[in-house]
């Protein structure tokens, strides 16, 4: 972009030839598309997030900074990060698309994957919920690839449009509840530990039937589809519940009502 400036000046010097501007604005107009090729080819992609809201403290984990930054309204997230809020906190993440998650206090949570495309609406948000309760509001997807999922320690919930929180407990076990939409809901068996060896055999009276200490587990069982005002709790194993009802005012704590206020303010 050196030569920018003098092909500027010689297009409004008053002794140049028609012609010789007509070259120099072909110019400009090359250089303007080079530039814009190379400095912002990008622009129709975003893969970061943004703190929309802030209540409280929270802190940013980077390879930059491993012990952590404080975050405030209106910084940028990116891949890779991950986010610890303090006690008695909150915080809002506001993804390119327009989906919005939440998280409580002393939840735990990495960005894997934050990629949107404006041209077609293609995206994928992939975070890791290590502890701590999160609430999701997820714009529709626009294109048959388009994913957005939150992982577990044993649990994935993946959606296409919808309301939903999740709890990643201690033990790992973790609760998916829906409000609005369809989540599915895929179990992830833990490794078993390995056992100690076994005693030496001892003598038994005679043969008989001994039932098998645990039966094979279809991928059917792993999998659950959880719909609006349904919950399904998943296991420390990694074993999904069968989905059940619940009632909304039963569930109406002070971490359900102030999500589903800041709800009503998210336009898509």
């Amino acid at each position: 972009m050196v030569l920018f400036p003098v092909i500027v000046e010689n297009l409004f010097r008053k002794d140049g030839n028609m012609k010789k501007r007509y070259s120099c604005l072909i110019a400009v107009l090359l250089c303007v598309g080079w530039y814009m090729t190379a400095e912002g080819g990008n622009a129709d992609h975003s893969s970061k997030a943004q703190v929309a809201f802030i209540e409280g403290t929270a802190r940013v984990i980077s390879m930059e900074h491993p012990k952590g930054e404080a975050l405030k309204n209106g910084d940028v997230l990116a891949k890779g990060q991950e986010v610890r809020v303090g006690e008695r906190s909150r915080i809002e993440l506001r993804f390119p698309d327009g989906t919005v998650m939440r998280l409580a206090e002393r939840a735990v949570v990495k960005l894997d994957d934050i990629a949107y495309r404006k041209q077609d609406g293609d995206k994928t948000v992939k975070v890791g919920l290590s502890i701590g309760k999160l609430w999701a509001k997820v714009r529709q997807m626009a294109t048959p690839n388009s994913r957005v999922e939150v992982w577990t320690a044993n649990a994935v919930a993946g959606v296409r449009g919808t309301v939903y929180r999740v709890n990643a407990e201690e033990d790992k076990s973790a609760i998916v509840k829906v409000y609005d939409g369809t989540v599915s809901v895929e179990g992830i068996p833990r490794e078993k530990e390995i056992q100690p060896s076994p005693p030496p055999p001892v003598p038994v009276p005679g043969p008989h039937a001994v039932p098998p200490p645990y039966h094979e587990v279809t991928m059917e069982e792993w999998h659950v589809i959880v719909r609006s005002f349904q919950q399904v709790t998943v296991t420390p194993e990694g074993k999904p519940s069968e989905p059940t009802d619940f009632k909304p005012q039963e569930d109406m704590d002070e971490w359900v009502k102030w999500n589903l206020e800041r709800d009503k303010k998210v336009m898509f």
